[in-house]
């Protein structure tokens, strides 16, 4: 059949494999073409929906997808009975490695960083971990907010300067910091996609994550008793092991997308919205999580402000990816391969004809299974 959008000669199916559009609706052709009700990398959501393991795990499977939920509700519950149990110490050691234990899972699952997993995991986690050390401990030195026993919260009245320090400063140097890891890949030219960018880009912001909540924590973890009554550790726990890692991750995955966008000759005003909305959500999140603290409102106000940061981020890397992934998937070969998402055996391009999901998300193990489809 020929494509409504983009005139080629293409297989029957609902989506175009060339331009990925929607078929049949030549009188809507621009919400076609850019099908924002059909995310490309999980076309069943739309791509205003801050969903978390469809936006920062691209390259999953639908059923794969259902498997990390619920590996991540059993972490979370893991959490609230430890917390139930007054051992603290453990809850929060298991709420700061929960989402990036998840997230190495994905990347062996997924096989993100193809035949150089030392250099990939090192570069983006290791290097993370290591810039998060350095730049946590500096903070400290500069600023350390704990006293007594592991008391997790802030005393009230903090001065401007430091408000501006924490709220301010210390995020925008986080953002200039944390994606130099996946910026400098020694092998980062096999690695073309932005998908790829984003994910290497997330997985260096996960790194640093671990590394700040541990030498934040330090005290909390060597001073707190092995058993001790609950109070309000709940509200910091829930923090650390969600919101947290996934702004720091969704923050840095965005700026290194931008990167990877102005390496293919790309930039335009979308790329740029990320990287100052990576910035604005990082200081808006630190910012407002310092001043709801300091004027003791609720602290579930304070992780209310902190969810609707991290779902707008969200938001905005998917639409950022959605579009990466509509462009350069189009520019794919026809070839004989399974979707990773609806598994149907398919010749096609850059899209499935059957779910619209763009090939180029696909797991790694799929991309190589591909074959040319003059061969077949």
């Amino acid at each position: 059949m020929r494509c409504d959008h983009c005139a080629n000669d293409v297989p029957d199916g609902v989506f175009c494999t060339r331009c990925g559009a929607h078929q049949g609706t030549t009188g809507e052709l621009r919400g076609a073409r850019s099908r924002e009700h059909n995310y490309a990398a999980h076309p069943s959501e739309p791509v205003v929906q801050p969903s978390v393991f469809t936006t920062l795990f691209p390259h999953l499977g639908r059923q794969k997808v259902h498997e990390f939920r619920w590996a991540f509700a059993v972490g979370i519950a893991g959490i609230v009975v430890l917390y139930g149990a007054g051992l603290i110490a453990a809850a929060i050691l298991v709420a700061i490695f929960l989402v990036p234990v998840l997230y190495l899972i994905y990347l062996y699952e997924a096989q993100v960083y193809r035949d150089a997993p030392a250099t990939v995991l090192g570069f983006t986690i290791g290097g993370g971990v290591v810039i998060g050390l350095v730049v946590t401990l500096i903070e400290r030195a500069v600023y350390n907010p704990y006293s007594g026993v592991g008391n997790p919260l802030r005393g009230a009245g903090l001065a401007a300067g430091t408000l501006l320090f924490l709220g301010v400063l210390v995020p925008v140097v986080q953002e200039v910091l944390k994606p130099l890891p996946a910026l400098f890949l020694p092998n980062r030219a096999d690695f073309p996609e932005t998908v790829d960018g984003v994910v290497f880009g997330i997985a260096a912001g996960i790194g640093f994550s671990v590394a700040e909540s541990l030498v934040s924590f330090s005290t909390a973890l060597t001073s707190l008793p092995a058993y001790m009554t609950p109070g309000n550790w709940i509200y910091q726990l829930a923090t650390l092991a969600v919101f947290q890692p996934l702004l720091q991750g969704s923050a840095t995955g965005m700026i290194a997308a931008a990167v990877w966008r102005y390496r293919r000759g790309r930039l335009a005003g979308r790329e740029l919205g990320a990287v100052g909305i990576a910035v604005g959500a990082h200081i808006a999140f630190s910012l407002g999580t310092q001043l709801l603290r300091d004027v003791a409102a609720a602290q579930l106000f304070v992780l209310v402000w902190q969810a609707a940061i991290v779902a707008g981020v969200l938001v905005y890397v998917r639409y950022l990816l959605h579009h990466s992934l509509l462009e350069e998937a189009a520019h794919m070969g026809y070839a004989e391969t399974v979707c990773a998402n609806c598994h149907m055996h398919i010749v096609a391009s850059g899209f499935c004809p059957n779910c619209g999901m763009a090939l180029t998300a696909a797991p790694t193990s799929v991309k190589r299974a591909r074959k040319p489809a003059s061969s077949v």
